[in-house]
This record gives C-alpha cells, structure tokens and sequence, in this order.
C-alpha cells in the first residue's frame, strides 16, 4: 500500500466515523423533534379547555354585569324618589313650623298662656296640690 492508500484508507474511516456520528445525532434529534411535538399538541389541547373555560367565566360574568346594571338602574330610580320624598318632607316640616308658630305666637297662643297661668295662679291661691306641670313651686 502506497501512502496515498494510506490516506485514502485514513480519509475513509474518518469520513465513516462522521457519517455515522451524523447520524446518531441525527436519530436523538429526531427523538427531541417527537417528544417536542408531542409537548406542544398536548399543550394546546390544554390551552383549548382552558380557553374554553375562560369563555364560559366571561359569559358568567356578563350575564352578572347585565344584572348589575339594571339593579342600578332600579337604584337611581329609588335614589330620585327618596329625593323627591326628602323635599316632600321638608316642605311639611317648613308648614310644621310656620303652624306651630302661628299657633304658639299668634293669639290662640297667647290666650292658651294666659288661660294656663291664670289657672295656676288660682291654683296656688287655694292653695290645692294639684299642678298642670310637673316640678316644684319656689316661694
């Protein structure tokens, strides 16, 4: 064998040395592409149910929002009438007072007063224990 069949013959193991390395490399890389792939099928069977559930929440939770919003609605409307209500109610109290007043400081008042203090008068002169009010007289 001449030296260039020596090189030849060197030449050819190690190029049979890399083909076969190629290929061994190539098989484990095949294995990682399957397991990868199977990985990411499974992953979006996965992602399919979950979106699918989160579909369902977000109908959930329209339906409530729509709820909602009408019970607000109810709720301004209640809130208008408690308004009008609060001024009804202010406007009776307003017409309390200005009857109380003119009762109290008008004439009717005036002679419900004297009446009242004529009487307890009389009543102390006859010296009776009867008293209209409650309390103690100071002599």
């Amino acid at each position: 064998m001449s030296l260039t069949g020596i090189a030849a013959m060197i030449a050819a193991v190690s190029f049979a040395v890399l083909a076969l390395t190629a290929v061994y490399v190539a098989a484990r890389l095949s294995g990682l592409f399957r397991a990868a792939t199977t990985m990411i099928r499974q992953t979006s069977e996965g992602h399919e149910s979950v979106l699918a559930r989160v579909n369902a929440a977000v109908d959930r939770t329209n339906a409530q929002l729509d709820r909602t919003e009408a019970v607000t609605g109810s709720m301004d409307k209640l809130g208008d009438g408690m308004t009008e209500l609060a001024g009804q109610v202010n406007a009776m109290a307003d017409f309390g007072k200005t009857l109380a007043g003119s009762v109290v400081g008008g004439p009717v008042g005036k002679a419900a007063a004297v009446a009242y203090g004529v009487r307890h008068a009389v009543g102390l002169r006859r010296g009776s224990r009867r008293r209209t009010v409650g309390g103690e007289v100071v002599r």
